[in-house]
């Protein structure tokens, strides 16, 4: 878990950190506000396209040197980015370079966490996950700081040292899936026998469950339900000004969608566990979605705070839940690239979904109409997620069978106890 939350921490950090200078670098290369916010959609756009690569790389060669691999091209984003000439050097290396790395990095160590644990495996994919909210938490501030020793030129420099140093420090605590080395998920050692050698070696990419119903039906719901996730980032501070506020007043709101968003990646993982992951991550789906029309009806900041800390949890649930759902249907083998292909659902959504909602209200005059259609898209999320998951377990040829116990009474042979057959299947 903390290698996957360093190397989030990291790759998310470093995208969000754009923000601080924004404005900055703007000024110097005359570019557009528009020109400057399509570096952040690039960036999160491509790292989400990417993982669709990212994940079955790891698949085959390991998370560990696809996420030091990740890390060192958002080293290099950054250094690219701080001695660029022109807005294009910035957009290649801060929107495509940046995007790039997190690709290729974040959907292994997430992947990584779900094959590790079973029973608790909801609360360790939000605590891995985390590293996302306090990456845009506190590397965006931090990264302003560091203007104190020049621009942000020099703050782009000293962010891609330290990025390299962390985010590979991170990538090398990523760990093998545990059948490839001899133990069964959380750690639980199968057999006193060393593990056979071709245990350790990469397992072979199938596209077989990229052909079934089931993924059909996760990846079209998961991209209808990624449009609600997408729209409040871009759209609700102007919602804020529209009714009379400050911008920083709207600005805030942003940081209520993070605070819950870390109540959500621990509380409700952690509830997902007690009492089912997928009926939890469902209910938080609803929610989402009907999160929808109280921002659609909201007149008043206070309405608009509620929206924020609700729709905030119910974020933060998803986005740990969902890879969890996904290992729990489809089980450990070529995780990476189940949930890498099922993760360029929420880059079309990243994509289209701001800009064809922000047209839709200068259109209608109102946001009421263009967000009660948004949230009509995350309902037909939720019915296509459900039964997704509700269309029994994965296949037996996917799915290991619990460990054999052994017998109350003394094993004529030591042997006949020594190989346990089958593991929990992390």
């Amino acid at each position: 878990m903390a290698g996957a939350f360093l190397v989030t921490m990291v790759g998310y950090g470093a995208i969000y950190s754009y923000a601080a200078f924004a404005d900055e670098i703007a000024a110097e290369f005359g570019a557009s506000r528009a020109r400057v916010s399509l570096i952040f959609a690039l960036s999160g756009g491509t790292a989400l396209l990417v993982s669709a690569v990212g994940g079955p790389l790891a698949d085959r060669i390991g998370a560990r040197p696809t996420a030091c691999l990740g890390m060192t091209i958002v080293a290099l984003g950054l250094l690219t980015a701080s001695s660029a000439r022109s807005m294009e050097e910035v957009i290649a290396g801060y929107g495509l370079l940046i995007g790039l790395g997190v690709g290729f990095s974040y959907v292994p160590a997430v992947a990584t966490v779900q094959c590790w644990f079973a029973a608790n495996r909801g609360l360790a994919s939000g605590i891995a996950v985390s590293g996302v909210g306090v990456g845009t938490a506190l590397v965006p501030p931090f990264a302003d700081l560091l203007t104190t020793f020049g621009n942000w030129r020099t703050a782009f420099t000293i962010c891609a040292v330290l990025a390299m140093l962390t985010g590979i420090c991170g990538a090398l605590l990523l760990e093998q899936p545990p059948e490839r080395v001899g133990l069964a998920s959380a750690g639980r050692r199968r057999s006193r026998q060393p593990p056979p050698a071709q245990a350790t070696a990469p397992a072979p990419v199938s596209a077989s469950p990229l052909r079934s119903a089931r993924f059909g039906q996760f990846y079209c719901g998961t991209m209808l339900l990624s449009v609600p996730v997408a729209i409040p980032y871009a759209l609700v501070v102007g919602t804020a000004q529209a009714i009379g506020h400050s911008l920083l007043d709207g600005i805030a709101l942003i940081g209520l969608i993070g605070i819950g968003s870390i109540c959500g990646r621990f509380v409700l993982t952690a509830i997902g566990d007690a009492l089912g992951r997928a009926r939890v991550l469902l209910s938080c789906c609803a929610a989402l979605a009907a999160s929808m029309l109280i921002w659609a009806t909201a007149g008043t900041m206070l309405e608009l705070r509620i929206f924020a800390l609700i729709f905030g949890a119910c974020h933060g649930a998803f986005i740990a839940l969902l890879p969890s759902a996904v290992a729990d249907r489809f089980g450990s083998h070529m995780l990476g690239t189940v949930i890498g292909v099922l993760y360029t659902s929420r880059a079309i959504a990243l994509f289209a979904g701001p800009p064809v909602v922000a047209e839709a209200i200068a259109f209608s005059g109102s946001k009421v109409v263009p967000l009660v259609g948004v949230a009509a898209l995350g309902a037909l999320g939720v019915v296509l997620l459900g039964r997704a998951l509700g269309t029994g377990l994965v296949p037996s040829s996917n799915v290991p069978s619990p460990p054999a116990r052994p017998s109350p009474r003394p094993a004529p042979y030591p042997d006949a106890i020594a190989h346990p057959t089958a593991s929990t299947g992390g």
